[in-house]
């Protein structure tokens, strides 16, 4: 059988997690250099009594990157926290018809949220605004949440789409969605790693 938006969608998924994956090691990289700055900011106020100035300052705008660069890699691979008891009952197209809502819903979430991130990032440009202690310019940081909403609005429409399609076929195979695994299926798949690692 043809299955050409079945198609487009894996390339559409596959093109995107190249850009979610580095989106997500960069997080990881921001969280690992807060976690540094944390123990030497401990070890320079406690024993040499010298903290490092303006250290609020550069946790508040590394913050930012860390709680919304991953977000589409989480969305992606299902990560996310969600209310699955009522959705992992249904079976079949009313499941499917299920997370197509949920989605679309979501999508309108982001859709409206965009544009206000956006604008908090244009305001924070035109005047110049910085933090209080060592007046770090903040409108780098409030551009990094349109732009992270921006790449989870494209991974939605994504979702959507493999929703949509499994809403109208649920015989395809899933293609460009993260599929919901109960604890059994979450356990196998830890002692397989597990294994694996061994």
């Amino acid at each position: 059988m043809n299955d050409r938006l079945g198609n487009f969608l894996n390339f559409a998924d596959l093109a995107l997690h190249r850009l979610e994956s580095i989106l997500n090691i960069f997080s990881g990289l921001i969280v690992f250099g807060l976690m540094f700055l944390g123990v030497v900011q401990i070890l320079l106020r406690t024993v040499f009594r010298a903290p490092i100035f303006g250290y609020i300052d550069i946790v508040e705008i590394a913050m930012v990157g860390f709680a919304v660069l991953a977000i589409s890699y989480v969305q992606r691979v299902g990560g996310h926290v969600r209310m699955e008891l009522f959705v992992s009952k249904l079976k079949g197209r009313a499941h499917w018809l299920a997370e197509t809502v949920s989605t679309a819903l979501g999508l309108f979430i982001v859709g409206v949220l965009i544009p206000y991130s956006y604008f908090h990032f244009e305001r924070a440009f035109n005047i110049g605004d910085s933090t209080i202690d060592i007046e770090i310019v903040t409108w780098p940081a409030k551009l990094v949440v349109p732009v992270a909403l921006s790449v989870l609005l494209i991974r939605l429409l994504i979702q959507l789409g493999g929703y949509i399609r499994l809403t109208i076929n649920p015989s395809l195979d899933p293609v460009a969605i993260p599929l919901l695994k109960d604890v059994e299926d979450i356990a196998k798949e830890e002692i397989r790693q597990a294994a694996e690692d061994a």
